[in-house]
């Protein structure tokens, strides 16, 4: 059986990283963002910070153990310095945080990065980020022979790519490769850096299985058991190459198959994914919950959806009494969603808004896509609908929804459909903090037939 909703409980209850300490996160990385964009070293040089890494892709998960620490990477984007060795812009910045007296005690250098570490609840790593006759490059400040060296990296292209597996899986990728990082903390009987983990499930992610059956990624558990199949069955005996799916050519094996224990992950996956199939079939209620424990532990409660709403009552993921659905009143549209169409959102930060906020200098205008749909508060957005399939009249109808405490207080959780002007075009403004989506259905025939999603995650 497959428990879609409690799946869904199970993650908001056990495996997601609680709200107040991605708060916290997000005001520790405000306040560095302001140190270093203030600092006399940096100032003139300062572009801005991009989130990257888990952070990024919405893959954090909360740690198993009390004390056990996560950690975030962002983008220290800056102009490249022509008197610099690649070596000093972690040098200089290591520097300038020694020398306050709030990260002295709290701050040590990597080989790529800073590190501020928040002891006990989660850690910063601070990545050098430059570009060049339009490449991106991070530093890497020890090799060769301690001068360092800059090495071709793309880690915004890695988080467009994770973006369409989310699209191609009904939005189910991310969570999906969350349980399988708490399978791995919970269970501890495999090892596999979280960025191998995630390629190797993107990887699975096929557009035409996605488009000829949807049934695969309908929910969850219908992605989990479909990924950890195709995994299990694409592994071969000996370690492979993990390609860098950004194109960059870099492969993430040669950087941290010492710490891969690939034979023992191979087995552990081949199980993991029969038992997941096993749990799946099963159509009695007690032994599928039977199974399913089996990989994920007695914390998988079926029937304990009330916790839902005592989470997250301001999620966007939660009906509220205002919000509208276009399958009924006043619109009724039947969904049939048909391969054969598709519509594609594409979200874009296009500069700041009338209502206030700061620009700095090197501000960029940026697909959502790239960041893990992250902008900053007042940033005006455009988001466009692409049509494909479709040969005759359609219509095109636009659902934003948004979530958290400010909005709430504003009284905007909105929730309401709209139909498109005739330009396949909705603009909006950034301005509650907090998890929001766009959505977009479109209408053939009186059935809408293709829809998407864009998740929009407003920082201060």
């Amino acid at each position: 059986m497959k428990f879609a909703a409690d799946f869904e409980s199970f993650l908001r209850t056990e495996v997601n990283l609680n709200k107040t300490r991605l708060d916290t996160l997000q005001d520790r990385v405000d306040a560095v963002e302001t140190f270093i964009s203030s600092h006399e070293t940096f100032e003139d040089m300062f572009l801005e910070l991009i989130p990257a890494g888990s952070w990024a892709h919405r893959t954090i998960i909360k740690p198993v153990d009390d004390n056990d620490e996560f950690d975030a990477d962002v983008l220290l984007s800056l102009e490249e310095q022509t008197d610099w060795l690649p070596k000093d812009y972690i040098k200089e910045l290591y520097s300038a945080f020694r020398g306050s007296g709030t990260y002295r005690d709290i701050v040590s250098r990597k080989t790529r990065c800073l590190r501020v570490d928040y002891e006990g609840d989660f850690h910063i790593d601070i990545v050098p980020y430059i570009e060049r006759n339009g490449s991106h490059f991070i530093t890497n400040r020890l090799e060769p022979e301690n001068e360092g060296s800059f090495e071709l990296s793309d880690p915004e292209a890695f988080s467009a790519w994770i973006d369409e597996r989310e699209r191609l899986t009904n939005g189910t990728f991310v969570k999906v490769v969350r349980l399988v990082k708490y399978l791995r903390d919970f269970k501890s009987t495999f090892v596999c850096k979280s960025i191998i983990l995630t390629t190797l499930l993107g990887n699975e992610v096929n557009e035409v299985e996605a488009g000829i059956s949807p049934s695969l990624f309908a929910d969850v558990p219908s992605t989990f058991v479909t990924l950890l199949g195709n995994l299990a069955k694409s592994l071969p005996e000996s370690m492979p190459a993990v390609l860098d799916p950004a194109g960059t050519g870099d492969n993430f094996t040669d950087r941290y198959g010492d710490e891969w224990n690939y034979e023992n992950f191979r087995t552990r996956m081949l199980a993991y994914a029969d038992k997941a199939q096993e749990a799946f079939d099963e159509t009695d209620r007690d032994t599928s919950i039977a199974l399913w424990r089996e990989i994920f532990g007695d914390s998988f409660k079926p029937g304990a959806l009330a916790e839902v709403a005592k989470i997250s009552p301001l999620s966007a993921s939660v009906r509220h009494s205002g919000e509208q659905f276009i399958d009924e009143e006043p619109y009724s549209f039947p969904i049939a969603v048909d391969p054969a169409y598709s519509v594609r959102i594409s979200g874009r930060c296009t500069g700041l808004s009338s209502r206030g906020g700061t620009i700095r200098k090197g501000f960029r205008r940026f697909d959502l896509r790239t960041r893990g749909g992250r902008v900053p508060k007042n940033r005006s957005l455009v988001f466009a609908a692409h049509v494909q399939g479709v040969s005759g009249s359609y219509q095109l109808f636009w659902k934003v929804r948004n979530g958290g405490k400010e909005a709430e207080s504003a009284e905007q959780l909105r929730g309401e459909i709209s139909r498109d002007g005739g330009n396949n075009r909705k603009e909006e403004t950034s301005l509650y903090r907090g998890s929001h989506y766009v959505e977009c259905f479109l209408v053939v025939d009186g059935t809408v037939v293709a829809q998407d999603h864009q998740i929009v995650i407003v920082t201060t």
